[in-house]
């Protein structure tokens, strides 16, 4: 039998609104993965006749950019069970830990794609 606790009139909007975060963080690791998918099947483009070396960079940077979408969408999970149990205990806890490494390691890999672009050009 389990004990039953006062409703919280909040604390369903903090659920909802974790899980549109979850969601969203979904749809970038999706977007993310699928722009790794465009870029490891560049070399195919125009009758796959570009350089090989050319080629295994823009698969690598692909494969990279597919396995940078999936960790998003595992660490964004984390994240959304954590700050579940954080409602559900009524702790308040920011990190901006997870925000700030993708923002960095999508800016790196935006500027390896741009010298990857211009170097193939």
């Amino acid at each position: 039998m389990s004990a039953q606790r006062p409703a919280n009139p909040n604390e369903l909007r903090d659920h909802l609104a974790n899980e549109r975060t979850l969601l969203a963080w979904i749809r970038t690791s999706i977007t993310i993965g699928a722009l790794g998918f465009v870029v490891a099947k560049f070399g195919e483009v125009n009758g796959g006749r570009v350089h090989p070396l050319t080629a295994r960079a823009g698969a690598a940077i692909g494969v990279s950019l597919v396995v940078a979408g999936m960790l998003t969408g595992i660490l964004a999970t984390l994240r959304f069970l954590q700050t579940g149990r954080d409602i559900e205990s009524g702790v308040v806890r920011f990190s901006p830990v997870l925000d700030i490494a993708l923002a960095v390691l999508f800016s790196i890999a935006g500027a390896v794609l741009a010298v990857y672009l211009i170097a193939t050009s």
